[in-house]
């Protein structure tokens, strides 16, 4: 659900992008989504931009106007994709510390979520610094290492800005 957000601009980041191919499921529904990680081969990333939230230690992400979805509704979608290649979860999204905690046992190498509440403009600036710098052929962690820090810029208006984005190394892959 991109009400309030500006997903496009994520959407310009990943379409300035080289030798990439992706697929955009806007608003989709949870059948949708299923059937998309059910298919997905040779996927290595998932990308998910626009609102998450904890509740009561579940992580949720509003898929549309009228669903919030669990990562345990998406289980064994996710442990399909994850078997045909899925490396990284991204959730470029509210409160994702939960979704990352329940993402680790399914063993997906990496997950990067936001741990709070995080303004729209970080979250583009964010993506873009990641994706820019993860393209240069950097290491992911590196790369999450160097857009954090080039978050530190943004610190005078958003304040802990660069200690928003996290990321979770699964250590058994």
């Amino acid at each position: 659900n991109s009400n309030g957000i500006d997903v496009r601009a994520d959407l310009d980041v990943l379409q300035n992008l080289r030798e990439i191919e992706f697929v955009i499921l806007e608003e989709p529904r949870l059948s949708e989504l299923n059937e998309h990680l059910w298919q997905a081969q040779g996927w290595d990333i998932l990308l998910f931009s626009g609102h998450g939230r904890c509740d009561l230690g579940e992580g949720r992400i509003h898929l549309n106007s009228q669903e919030w979805i669990a990562v345990a509704e998406l289980r064994h979608s996710l442990k399909k994709a994850i078997k045909r290649g899925l490396q990284i979860a991204i959730f470029n999204s509210c409160e994702g510390t939960d979704l990352a905690l329940k993402l680790a046992d399914l063993s997906i190498p990496y997950t990067i979520v936001m741990r709070e509440a995080v303004p729209d403009l970080i979250a583009q600036v964010f993506l873009k610094y990641l994706l820019l710098s993860f393209a240069e052929t950097k290491s992911l962690v590196l790369a999450i290492r160097e857009a954090r820090q080039k978050l530190t810029g943004w610190e005078g208006e958003f304040i802990c800005a660069s200690w928003l984005p996290l990321i979770f190394q699964n250590p058994t892959t």
